[in-house]
């Protein structure tokens, strides 16, 4: 095997895994909505921002 075949190997995993991650968070996002309401969800959105500000 070539370092090339290797390197485009790890390139294509890595996409992938980018894909992969995009529709789960996707789903994740999706599955809060539909469980707590759009409200509910961007309140706890703003409250984690505001305790990570300081």
């Amino acid at each position: 095997m070539s370092i090339t075949f290797l390197l485009s190997a790890l390139a294509l995993v890595a996409v992938l895994a980018l894909f992969v991650s995009i529709f789960v968070g996707g789903f994740v996002y999706v599955a809060r909505m539909k469980r707590q309401g759009t409200e509910a969800t961007l309140l706890g959105a703003r409250r984690r921002r505001e305790l990570r500000q300081g």
